[in-house]
């Protein structure tokens, strides 16, 4: 058998060798060098190490402590907010589409100036009707204590409902034209522009210009001095700039109902408003100078009527207090359409769009002095006596600050000791903004390091149902820690779970697997 073997090889060796010695010369040296590189890797394979291999395919990490990754090296840091001193998040008082908006982003405000506007049109429409009623409550309550025989006091309530008649109308026209017929003009309250297509657009701008700059500023002016002026003057006084408004809306109402003026829905409903507006101001000042005059006439013939009116007298008082509590609720619902600014300030937030609808409670907008601005943080219980008012911090590794405060009691959604730190000089902070505070050296010293502090992100592994952070056990091997993480700042994640400064965690954690075996680079 073994000779059988022998032969058979020598055979097929020669056949491979008169094989080999008929291809072509470069054929040879293909297949010569193809049989030298499989014994070169025959050989390699024979003498490698299976120890040393393994030891190749071990992934080598780096080790940090918590401190040196979170960027505090031998301070300790927590995390703070930037917010203004003065800040204001406002909220919808009621549901509705929102008619106007008379600011934008990043523009300042005074206190009380109106940001925006929802829809109002059944609101103001109560409000004049509860003016109407007040007004006529107090012309009955006139005539009945004129019919009563309280003369002299008569004459003194008609002479003061004739000057808040006065003030009252102001405070309309002025609603009207800076509100209601502003939608028709555009441009500035100097230089208006009739927005409609009419030839007498120009006269027409004239004219608001001039009762709005003219007419309302010497009014205004007169208002400090009409108790000292008679009042049926203010009445006539009032009455000649409300029958030139309503003379100049009777001629905006005609040019708004051409064909092509391009008036909308919205505007043609404004000057209709403002047209009833006027008319019902006109027949209040009518009303009150008769009731005036009236009153003055029963002073003068000095008529008595008998204790029996008395009833009356009181009765037409309490229609009158009735009217009055019916304008305050009227005038109640409709300032809550009305979105006002309860500061001064810049406008921070303002999401709302004319056209949007909006629900109660809404946040619609915020305002806030953005030059004032102030870092609220949270420690422990047990690290608060460790600060003090005064105490000098660093943000950011670059801009000072000082601790001004101190909250004494936990807050109760944190759970944790609130702390407000001032800016020290300029800085390029903005409102919102998170920021890494370290404390001094003093402080760190004593304190602990507990959450939230901010690792690199290559140094926790986001899995889809947790987030760790791995350390490596005596054995080599990892070991994952779980921990709760806040929000993304840049290249660095909050960590919210508390940590000692001393561990060493992975610094890369990318690729990593808990129990994998891994090599630590020293």
């Amino acid at each position: 058998m073994g000779r059988q073997a022998a032969q058979k090889v020598r055979a097929f060796s020669a056949r491979t060798w008169s094989w080999y010695r008929g291809r072509k010369r470069w054929q040879q040296i293909v297949i010569a060098l193809i049989l030298i590189a499989l014994l070169v890797a025959l050989i390699v394979f024979l003498r490698r190490d299976p120890a040393s291999d393994l030891a190749n395919q071990q992934r080598t990490v780096t080790l940090q402590t918590v401190s040196e990754l979170s960027g505090n090296g031998s301070n300790v840091s927590i995390i703070g907010s930037v917010r203004s001193v003065t800040e204001a998040d406002i909220l919808a008082q009621s549901g509705g589409t929102v008619r106007r908006v008379h600011t934008a982003i990043g523009q300042s405000v005074g206190a009380g100036a109106i940001i925006a506007e929802l829809e109002n049109a059944s609101e103001r429409a109560s409000v004049l009707q509860a003016e109407g009623s007040y007004e006529s409550a107090l012309a009955a309550r006139s005539i009945t204590r004129a019919q009563a025989g309280s003369s002299e006091e008569s004459l003194e309530e008609a002479e003061r409902s004739a000057r808040n008649t006065y003030r009252t109308a102001f405070t309309t026209i002025d609603s009207l034209l800076t509100i209601e017929i502003q939608s028709v003009f555009g441009g500035t309250s100097i230089t208006p522009g009739l927005l409609l297509n009419t030839g007498s657009g120009p006269r027409m701008s004239e004219e608001y210009s001039a009762l709005r700059r003219t007419e309302l500023t010497t009014w205004r002016r007169a208002l400090d001095s009409a108790d000292s002026k008679n009042p049926e003057t203010l009445l006539s006084e009032s009455e000649v700039v409300v029958q030139r408004l309503s003379a100049f809306l009777v001629e905006l109402s005609r040019a708004a109902a051409q064909a092509n003026s391009g008036a909308t829905a919205t505007q043609k409903g404004n000057i209709a408003s403002a047209r009833a507006t006027a008319d019902s101001l006109l027949a209040t000042i009518s009303a009150e100078r008769d009731q005036l005059r009236a009153a003055r006439t029963a002073a003068t013939v000095g008529s008595r009527q008998s204790e029996s009116q008395n009833g009356q007298v009181s009765s037409a008082d309490a229609q009158v207090k009735t009217a009055l509590g019916v304008l305050r609720a009227a005038q109640a619902q409709l300032e809550k359409t009305i979105v006002r600014a309860p500061i001064a300030g810049t406008v921070n937030f303002l999401p709302i769009r004319v056209g949007d609808y909006v629900t109660s409670f809404t946040h619609v907008a915020t305002v806030a002095r953005n030059n004032a601005l102030e870092i609220v943080a949270y420690v422990s219980e047990d690290d608060r006596d460790l600060l003090a008012a005064g105490t000098e911090v660093t943000i950011e590794d670059a801009t000072p600050g000082v601790v001004t405060s101190i909250s004494p009691a936990l807050d109760p959604v944190t759970k944790q000791i609130e702390v407000h730190i001032a800016v020290e000089g300029e800085s390029e902070l903005v409102n919102g903004q998170s920021v890494r505070i370290a404390l001094p050296n003093a402080v760190a010293a004593t304190l602990e390091t507990e959450g939230p502090v901010l690792l690199p992100l290559s140094a926790v592994k986001l899995r889809a149902d947790e987030r760790i952070v791995f350390t490596v056990n005596e054995e080599g091997r990892l070991v994952a820690m779980p921990v709760e993480i806040g929000d993304v700042r840049g290249d660095r994640i909050e960590i919210r779970t508390p940590l000692s400064a001393e561990l060493r965690i992975v610094k890369d954690a990318r690729g990593l697997s808990d129990g994998e075996r891994v090599r630590v680079k020293e």
